[in-house]
């Protein structure tokens, strides 16, 4: 295995998983511009093979698959490069920022026989398999489903010496970083302002993705169209808080927020689904902390009571994507969160941001 990028959800996540699964993987390389970063990762868990960029990780070869941990704006260019290098993908979200490209990287993926598998990872939280397992054939008695996140995003979680940070990336390439993922907005929304890019690529794409996708596999399950009619979107707070809605094909509808708290250490991230006989949430917690339980609650009222059930996880999505991952490639298993997953995601959030009325 190869990791492209070694910032927050590679140190605290992607590489401590791929170096405690010893079984299935060897981390072999590291592309990430920050000499100090790559150096200390590198001490850290003995990463042979340290590069300054991905061009440069795949030109060595000698690899299997890669995970994309790069800046979003960057994430098509390295997993159509390594796709047609031959390795396999792992890519966090979002998978890319505009429909172009996610036909591109589909396109790639079919000619080269890979798999690309996106980092949604809550569709690997235990609990969100029991809730799905639970739900009913049909969502003909669904009425509404909530989503609602408020994220203070990393300083509660990590003191100044639990991440590597690099101070040597030069400025030349953190400009044509952020050049680049503007122009993507801008081709995608029609504008490239430092608050567009921030509410449609970090807060759209970026956070509220995860739930969207989360709720469209639990709708997928119930046999539900997607996707399904988008009524409404918004953003405010320069970007930071971020809304959309959409209309299901009984009537039902599904609302979701995202609102970024950074002056709070209090996150709560909720989905609820209500039925004509039964309301199912499920609660996450702050995706930093580790071996915290995600639950699933169901009630429901039977023989003049209320029936709640209460199921709670504490393995972690992340290194559980990550084996599932390895099943895809060794084993032939189906990819739980395949491109084509990922541009229906990105289809409805492009919507959700062009109904704003900004």
């Amino acid at each position: 295995m190869g990791v492209v990028g070694g910032g927050l959800v590679a140190q605290a996540m992607h590489i401590p998983y791929l170096s405690a699964h010893r079984e299935r993987f060897e981390l072999a390389a590291l592309a990430e511009p920050s000499q100090i970063v790559r150096e200390a990762l590198g001490a850290r868990y003995g990463i042979a093979g340290l590069h300054a960029d991905y061009r440069s990780l795949l030109d060595a070869g000698g690899l299997d698959a890669v995970i994309v941990c790069s800046p979003a704006g960057t994430h098509a260019e390295v997993v159509i490069a390594a796709l047609e290098a031959g390795l396999h993908v792992l890519v966090e979200k979002p998978m890319c920022i505009t429909l172009a490209d996610a036909d591109a990287i589909i396109a790639t993926r079919d000619r080269a026989g890979r798999v690309v598998q996106v980092g949604t990872m809550k569709r690997y939280d235990p609990a969100y398999e029991a809730l799905l397992a639970d739900l009913p054939e049909s969502a003909d008695e669904l009425r509404y489903i909530s989503v609602v996140v408020n994220d203070p995003e990393f300083a509660p979680y990590f003191g100044p010496d639990d991440v590597v940070r690099g101070t040597d990336v030069p400025q030349d390439l953190i400009d044509a970083t952020r050049k680049g993922e503007a122009e993507q907005v801008e081709a995608a929304v029609g504008s490239g302002d430092p608050d567009v890019v921030r509410a449609f690529s970090e807060s759209f794409l970026g956070s509220l993705l995860h739930d969207l996708n989360a709720v469209h596999g639990l709708l997928e399950r119930m046999g539900e169209p997607l996707p399904a009619t988008v009524i409404a979107g918004d953003w405010w707070n320069e970007g930071r808080a971020v809304s959309g809605s959409v209309r299901l094909a009984n009537g039902a509808r599904f609302d979701g927020t995202w609102i970024q708290v950074l002056e709070t250490f209090e996150y709560r991230e909720t989905i609820t689904l209500i039925f004509d006989h039964s309301v199912r949430t499920l609660e996450f917690p702050s995706p930093w902390l580790k071996q915290f339980p995600t639950v699933y609650r169901r009630s429901q009222a039977a023989g003049g009571i209320n029936d709640v059930r209460i199921a709670e996880s504490y393995d972690e999505a992340f290194s559980r994507e990550l084996v599932h991952f390895h099943s895809c490639v060794v084993d032939g298993t189906p990819c739980r969160t395949p491109p084509e997953q990922a541009r229906v995601d990105i289809d409805v959030l492009t919507q959700m941001f062009l109904a704003s009325s900004r």
